[in-house]
C-alpha cells in the first residue's frame, strides 16, 4: 500500500509539471506567432508605401485616373525622392534644378503638400481639398480639380469675384501632365 501511495505522490507532481509545460509551450507559440504576424505586416506596409508609385504604375486601374499622382503625394514620407535636401523647416524636402525648387512636405500628421518656386516665386502647388486634390496655379486663374482616385473633373477659373468650374477639355489635360511631371516626373523616372 505503501508503494502505491508514494508512486501516486510522485506522479501528482509530474502531472503538474507537464501540464505548466504544456501550458508554457503553447503560450510561447502564440506570443511567437503574435510577433511574426506583426513583423510581416509591418514590413508589408512598407513596402506598399515605398514601392506605391512603382505599384501604382504597372497594375491596372480605370481610364482617366492619375494613381501615380495619387501614390506619390500619399507616400511623400516613404518613397524616394532623388537629390534631396532633407534641411527644410518644419518637415519636408527640397530639390533643387536648374528651372525650379521643388518642396514636398510630410509634416507627420498634418497634412501633405508640394509646391513648386521658379525664380523664386510659387509657381504651383498641389493640396488636399475637399475630398481630392487641387493643383492650384498662381500664375494663372486656374485650379484643376481631381478627387480622390486622381480624375480630372473639373477647372475652376477664379479671376472673376465669382469662380467658374467648367469640364476639362484636351488643352487643360495636356497643361495638367505638364506641371504634374515638372512636380514628381523626376521621382517617377528614377523609380
Amino acid at each position: 500500500m505503501k508503494a502505491n501511495s508514494n508512486r501516486k505522490m510522485v506522479q501528482e507532481p509530474m502531472v503538474k509539471i507537464k501540464k505548466k509545460r504544456k501550458v508554457l509551450i503553447i503560450t510561447f507559440s502564440v506570443c511567437f506567432t503574435v510577433n511574426l504576424s506583426l513583423v510581416v505586416l509591418f514590413q508589408g506596409w512598407v513596402n506598399l508605401g515605398k514601392y506605391s508609385v512603382y505599384y501604382a504604375q504597372h497594375l491596372p486601374h480605370k481610364v482617366g485616373t492619375n494613381r501615380v499622382m495619387v501614390a506619390v503625394f500619399n507616400n511623400l514620407d516613404a518613397i524616394y525622392i532623388p537629390n534631396a535636401n532633407y534641411n527644410v523647416p518644419f518637415g519636408g524636402v527640397r530639390v533643387k534644378t536648374s528651372e525650379r525648387d521643388i518642396e514636398y512636405r510630410f509634416e507627420g500628421l498634418k497634412i501633405n503638400d508640394i509646391s513648386v518656386f521658379k525664380k523664386g516665386e510659387l509657381s504651383f502647388s498641389l493640396k488636399p481639398e475637399a475630398g481630392g486634390l487641387d493643383l492650384i496655379d498662381f500664375v494663372t486663374p486656374y485650379t484643376y480639380n481631381f478627387n480622390s482616385k486622381g480624375e480630372f473633373i473639373s477647372v475652376t477659373y477664379s479671376e472673376e469675384t465669382t469662380p467658374k468650374t467648367i469640364k476639362p477639355t484636351l488643352q487643360y489635360i495636356i497643361i495638367v501632365k505638364e506641371k504634374l511631371n515638372e512636380m514628381y516626373g523626376f521621382i517617377v523616372s528614377h523609380r
